[in-house]
């Protein structure tokens, strides 16, 4: 399976743009919403190959996003990241089920290299 459509939850406006063009500009397709509730209902309606989402989201946060996905069998298998200012996102990250983490702020060059990983490891 390739990575071909990558759901990002990010609540910051800037933040999702810039996740998204990196993105695209890298020959990936993104789908960004805002809150945790709208990605729950958006990972079981369109599967995305990966998942990119902030600890700190309106409504239902990421760490219960995280815990919600990683444990329905249905959702359980897409490589799931957290992205934080948080400094403990590394034991959160663990403790939610997340496949990895990225610590905000973050270079370019590390968002495409962590899904370049999953893109490998799914292949």
């Amino acid at each position: 399976m390739s990575i071909e459509r990558i759901l990002v939850v990010e609540d910051d406006p800037q933040v999702a743009r810039l996740i998204a063009l990196v993105l695209q500009r890298n020959g990936y397709e993104s789908h960004v919403v805002a809150d945790g509730q709208s990605a729950l209902e958006s990972t079981r309606e369109q599967r995305p190959s990966m998942i990119f989402a902030d600890l700190t989201t309106k409504g239902m946060g990421g760490e219960a996003l995280c815990n919600a996905i990683k444990s329905h069998p249905e959702t359980s298998d897409i490589p799931y990241i957290v992205v934080s200012g948080d400094r403990d996102i590394a034991e959160k990250a663990r403790q939610c089920g997340a496949d990895d983490y990225m610590v905000k702020p973050f270079e370019f060059d590390d968002l495409v290299r962590l899904v370049r990983k999953y893109a490998r490891a799914e292949s």
